[in-house]
């Protein structure tokens, strides 16, 4: 005989019996006969081992310790049908938890718009968002402490894939004091003689390795001042006269007053960005936002083509 304290069904039997005050009435809402609600009704009764019901000619109604019982019971069916329909939107990836670590602006841009059209589309799935070190998102990543990580580049992690998701027109950050604040746009040549300000975060190899790649020659290298600040303090000093950065487009999304941005107009350089996740890890939540990711990124990638194209125009 199955277990019938952990059987949902012979609860719901008992339950509308006693909403009926009938089995016949009882077995015609389930489309079940007579008989086998009575049947099991009385299996229950043997399992719990009280009578649950008083029978009679006019139909029947719950003892004093059957009506404890079934009140009690409906409580915990309630609760356990709760359960079981979390479990079933959680495996179709409606509810949950997703954990992330990112590296980009979420001012404005691609990144935003995807964590945007999630929580939209996804309320019920808890985001929990972190910023991290290049070793310690690699380490939280490969672990499954963390189920995706955005980060500049792409990425080649052991054990885990990778998407190359968006790309960003690259600005010159200048101090609204500088001599090229007012240009619409600047050449590489333009920016020999400048210092250039880069994070010692993540962001810095790449952005380094860009300003290396266009401006070194034969007996130059570029002045590079690598500073142990985040974004934003970085952009100060640039407001302050420190340097120069390059910033992405997603930067302009935030207010820094004594910054301008000044469009790169040549070398089609782009700040390329991607997400990167562990082949074991399983939570349904992160397919939905790589598939979101993935559908958001195509109209990105026509959006920044068509900036690019304009800035390359200006000069």
């Amino acid at each position: 005989m199955p277990d019938l304290a952990l059987d949902l069904r012979f609860l719901r039997y008992a339950i509308l019996v006693a909403e009926h005050g009938s089995f016949r009435r009882a077995a015609d809402a389930m489309n079940l006969s007579q008989s086998t609600v009575s049947r099991r009704i009385q299996l229950l009764e043997r399992r719990v081992g009280v009578p649950l019901f008083e029978r009679s000619r006019s139909g029947v109604r719950p003892t004093p310790a059957g009506e404890r019982f079934i009140r009690e019971a409906a409580f915990g069916a309630e609760h356990i049908r709760q359960a079981v329909s979390s479990l079933s939107m959680e495996k179709r990836g409606q509810i949950g938890e997703l954990k992330i670590v990112l590296m980009a602006s979420l001012a404005s841009g691609f990144l935003a718009d995807v964590l945007e059209a999630f929580h939209f589309r996804f309320p019920n799935i808890d985001i929990k968002i972190e910023e991290a070190t290049a070793q310690a998102t690699a380490a939280g990543v490969l672990s499954g402490r963390l189920d995706a990580a955005f980060i500049p580049g792409e990425p080649r992690l052991p054990g885990c894939q990778a998407m190359h998701l968006w790309g960003e027109p690259l600005y010159v950050a200048v101090s609204k004091h500088h001599s090229m604040a007012a240009r619409v746009g600047v050449n590489w040549e333009d920016l020999r003689d400048e210092t250039f300000l880069v994070a010692a975060d993540v962001h810095g190899p790449e952005v380094e390795a860009i300003i290396v790649r266009q401006l070194s020659g034969l007996g130059f290298h570029p002045r590079i001042s690598v500073q142990r600040v985040g974004r934003e303090n970085l952009l100060n000093m640039v407001g302050m006269g420190f340097g120069v950065t390059l910033a992405a487009t997603s930067t302009q999304g935030a207010s820094y007053p004594a910054v301008i941005f000044v469009p790169l107009a040549e070398g089609g350089e782009v700040f390329n960005s991607s997400v990167v996740w562990s082949t074991n890890n399983v939570n349904p939540a992160l397919k939905r936002l790589l598939d979101l990711s993935a559908s958001i990124a195509k109209t990105h990638q026509r959006r920044s083509s068509t900036v690019l194209e304009a800035i390359q125009r200006l000069t």
